[in-house]
C-alpha cells in the first residue's frame, strides 16, 4: 500500500481519510491544499535538520471533531488533521473578525457587521455548527488577511506539536511502553494509571514547548526581513508586535482544544495538561526564546505581549459565544503550579526514557 492507503485505512475507525482533491469546491481545495503544502514545507524543513528523520506522510481525516494524530505504520510516519479541525478555526476566527466590536485594532472595523448575536450552544464539532451557522468572512481587507494569519499560525503550531511527538520518540515510545498505535491530541487514550497519565502530560506539554520555539523562530525570520511587514501594522519596530498576534492564534488553538473550567481532579487524572497549564507553558517557552534572540530586555515586553493577547483572546470568546469568565477553582490555583514544576522536573527523567526512540 502506498501512505495515503495506509493513511485510510489506519484512521478508517475515525472516518478515514478525506480526499479533498475530489471535493465538489474549488475553494475547498484550495483550502485543503494550502494547509497539506504548508504543513508539508515545514516537515520537508525539519527533515533537513534532523538526521535521519524519515518521511512523514501528512493528511486530513474525515472527522467533524477538533483533534490531530500522529502515528507510525508500515515503518513509515502519519499525521493527520480531522477536517473539524480546520472548519472549527476557519468558523471561530472569521465570526471574530466579522464583528466590529472585537479586535477594533486591526483594519477598519467600523466595515464590519454590528448585529451578530452569539454562536450559541457551540459544540467542538463541524457537523453541527455547520448546520446551525454560516462560514463569516470579514469585509476589510486587512482583517481578512489576520484572520488568515491567526489561521495560519494555529495549524501551523499544531503541525509543529505532532511533528515533536514523532521527533522527540513520542509516538514510538507510547506504542512500545503502552502499545498506544495513535498518539491523539483529545480523547483515544487509555493509559491504565496515573503514572501513564503524568507521563503523558509531560509528553503534551514537551510538544508543546518545542513547537512554539519553532514559532518564534519564524517570527525572527519575518522581523530581520522587514520586507515581510504584515499588511496590519505600519512597520515592524519591536519584535513583540509579533509575538502578540502569533500568541492570539495560539489561544485561540489551546481554548478550542481545552475548557477554561479546571479542577484538581484533571491535573492527576487526566491524560491531556488543562489549559492553564499550557497557557503557562507559552508564556514561558516563547518568553526565554524571545530573550534569547533579541535580548534578555525583551523578557518583559513578551510576557505583557502574551498577557494582553490572552485578555484579547477571552474577550472574543466571551463575545461569540456568550460566557463569562469561569473562577477557577481554588485548589488549581494553589496546586496548578506544584503540578507544573513536577512535570518539568520529570522531564529529565523522561528525556533518558525516550532517547532510544527519538532522532534527536
Amino acid at each position: 500500500m502506498n501512505s495515503p492507503e495506509i493513511f485510510n485505512s489506519e484512521t478508517s475507525y475515525c472516518g478515514g481519510r478525506f480526499d479533498f482533491e475530489h471535493a465538489a469546491r474549488e475553494d475547498v481545495k484550495m483550502a485543503y491544499r494550502t494547509v497539506k503544502e504548508r504543513a508539508q514545507d515545514l516537515i520537508d524543513a525539519a527533515r533537513r535538520v534532523v538526521r535521519g528523520l524519515p518521511e512523514i506522510h501528512f493528511d486530513f481525516i474525515l472527522n467533524g471533531e477538533i483533534n490531530a494524530v500522529a502515528f507510525k505504520s508500515n515503518e513509515r510516519y502519519f499525521i493527520g488533521f480531522n477536517t473539524g479541525t480546520l472548519f472549527l478555526l476557519r468558523c471561530v476566527i472569521g465570526r471574530m473578525l466579522s464583528d466590529s466590536q472585537l479586535f477594533n485594532h486591526i483594519g477598519n472595523a467600523r466595515e464590519e457587521r454590528e448585529d451578530l448575536g452569539p454562536l450559541t450552544d457551540f459544540v467542538p464539532d463541524a457537523e453541527v455548527i455547520y448546520q446551525r451557522t454560516p462560514l463569516l468572512t470579514p469585509n476589510d481587507a486587512i482583517r481578512r488577511h489576520y484572520a488568515t494569519f491567526l489561521q495560519d499560525q494555529a495549524i501551523m503550531f499544531l503541525v509543529g506539536h505532532e511533528l515533536t511527538h514523532i521527533i522527540h520518540g513520542h509516538v514510538d515510545y507510547l506504542r512500545a511502553k503502552w502499545g498506544q498505535k495513535v498518539t491523539t491530541e483529545l480523547g483515544g487514550v487509555k493509559n491504565r494509571d496515573q503514572e501513564a497519565r503524568f507521563e503523558r502530560q509531560c509528553l503534551e506539554l514537551d510538544a508543546d514547548r518545542r513547537s512554539i520555539v519553532s514559532r518564534i523562530d519564524s517570527l525572527r525570520f519575518t522581523f530581520d526581513s522587514r520586507t515581510l511587514t504584515p499588511p496590519w501594522k505600519q512597520s515592524l519596530e519591536h519584535p513583540v508586535q509579533m509575538i502578540f498576534d502569533w500568541a492570539i492564534s495560539i489561544f485561540i488553538l489551546f481554548r478550542l482544544f481545552g475548557d477554561i473550567r479546571f479542577s484538581r481532579t484533571e491535573l492527576v487524572d487526566s491524560a491531556y495538561p488543562p489549559l492553564l497549564l499550557r497557557e503557562g507553558i507559552c508564556y514561558t517557552a516563547a518568553a526565554e526564546v524571545a530573550s534569547e534572540i533579541w535580548g534578555v530586555e525583551v523578557r518583559p515586553f513578551a510576557y505583557e505581549a502574551l498577557r494582553r493577547a490572552r485578555i484579547q483572546t477571552e474577550l472574543a470568546f466571551a463575545r461569540v459565544l456568550s460566557v463569562g469568565p469561569t473562577p477557577l477553582d481554588p485548589e488549581f490555583v494553589r496546586e496548578g503550579p506544584e503540578h507544573l514544576q513536577r512535570l518539568s522536573n520529570y522531564k529529565t527523567v523522561l528525556d533518558e526514557l525516550l532517547r532510544p526512540y527519538a532522532f534527536v
